[in-house]
């Protein structure tokens, strides 16, 4: 279940490396946004392998830094979904934050997870939720 919104910010390509012939992509990215309401600059590098049924997968790192001057690390992996025209597509993933920061403190104990909505020109919106834990289910008795 989605929670509390935590990010949501727009980002635009920085950099592409094409790492092998198999259509293996590190592409590195700039967002500016806010966290818990605070203004901030994101800079993050994925790696984004193509699969065979034409989605992808990434997993990346980034680092986070307020107008406060508090900063942020995280991590995250996802899947894209291709639409009409490349890159345009929608990547669902999860994240997770390490921090120092009181005032962002509460990012150590939570995992989020993320929708971005990438467009042809690479240009994207990205919002990250706070997961809440779900419905319990008895399978035992």
């Amino acid at each position: 279940m989605l929670g509390e919104l935590v990010y949501e910010g727009t980002g635009k390509p920085m950099g592409m490396r094409v790492l092998d012939d198999n259509g293996t992509l590190e592409l590195t990215f700039q967002e500016q946004g806010a966290v818990f309401g605070t203004q901030c600059t994101n800079a993050l590098t994925y790696v984004s392998t193509a699969r065979p049924d034409g989605t992808s997968y990434s997993e990346g790192h980034g680092v986070m830094l307020t107008v406060d001057g508090d900063t942020a690390t995280f991590s995250s992996s996802g899947i894209g979904i291709p639409k009409k025209t490349p890159p345009a597509s929608s990547i669902r993933g999860a994240s997770f934050f390490r921090t120092r920061a009181p005032k962002l403190a509460r990012l150590n104990s939570i995992v989020c997870v993320y929708e971005v909505e990438a467009n042809e020109d690479w240009t994207y919106t990205v919002k990250d939720w706070k997961w809440k834990q779900g419905i319990k289910l008895k399978i035992f008795n």
